[in-house]
């Protein structure tokens, strides 16, 4: 079955597909990129938030590693951030391992997922939600598109949708990512981290301690204690999951 005739089956407007791929080769920044999501894509699948972003995919799993927009409640990213600081979710290992859209629907698909997961997800009334990527060459890296209060039930329409239109909002957020610093500028916090704090936030994700970061750096104990504590008070986080969180959502970790 051709593409057309699928849509047709599906009850899917081919006519808004096509405008949403047509319309992505338009985008070059950030804020196109964003109007595209909330307008045209938003008319087909429907979603009341959405996160996309570029994600590090390892043998050890993949996480968020940029997040370029999102509406999600920034707390969910906080309960997701694992013991090594890093934002992943079942749903996104599940798009590893299939490379295909991926969809969860509350109730429905609980018992396919950790209880642990479907509890956040449910504690900030995500529900129903379908998400899609693109592997880079080297496997390592991936654009992600996740879109979630889908009304209705998610299944094979949305995964149709997914497929059509994720190819083409993967090149479009290729070329959102060169004016990231944009971005940034609009969502850092109101005093810039310095390039040492940055540094030291990034050895921090790795899951360095205070004695680990000063060796590498070549700094005093106390040096490094003073920096996170700067740290946290730019970004107005209380402690060292809390601070990655934030940070990966403003990209200081990209």
């Amino acid at each position: 079955m051709d593409a057309l005739a699928q849509a047709t089956e599906l009850g899917v407007d081919p006519g808004l597909l096509m405008n949403i791929i047509v319309r992505s080769t338009a985008v070059a920044d950030s804020q196109a990129l964003l109007t595209l999501l909330n307008n045209e894509v938003q008319s087909v699948l429907h979603q009341d938030v959405m996160v996309c972003g570029v994600g590090g995919v390892s043998p050890k799993g993949s996480y968020a590693h940029k997040v370029l927009h999102h509406s999600y409640p920034p707390a969910y990213f906080e309960d997701l951030v694992s013991a090594e600081g890093r934002v992943d979710s079942p749903l996104m290992q599940r798009w590893r391992e299939k490379q295909e859209p991926v969809f969860f629907q509350s109730g429905r698909d609980d018992a396919q997922y950790p209880a642990d997961w479907v509890r956040i997800f449910n504690k900030y009334q995500l529900r129903n939600t379908v998400a899609h990527g693109v592997l880079d060459v080297q496997r390592t890296l991936s654009s992600y598109f996740i879109f979630s209060r889908i009304p209705g039930e998610v299944g094979p329409r949305e995964v149709f949708i997914m497929k059509m239109i994720t190819p083409h909002l993967h090149l479009a957020l290729v070329r959102a990512l060169t004016t990231v610093q944009e971005f940034s500028h609009l969502t850092a916090p109101n005093e810039a981290l310095s390039d040492r704090q940055k540094q030291i936030l990034r050895w921090i994700n790795e899951g360095k301690t205070n004695w680990e970061i000063a060796q590498i750096l070549e700094m005093t104990e106390k040096n490094v204690k003073y920096h996170i504590e700067q740290i946290f008070s730019k970004l107005q986080v209380r402690n060292r999951t809390q601070a990655v969180a934030k940070a990966m959502l403003l990209g200081l970790l990209f």
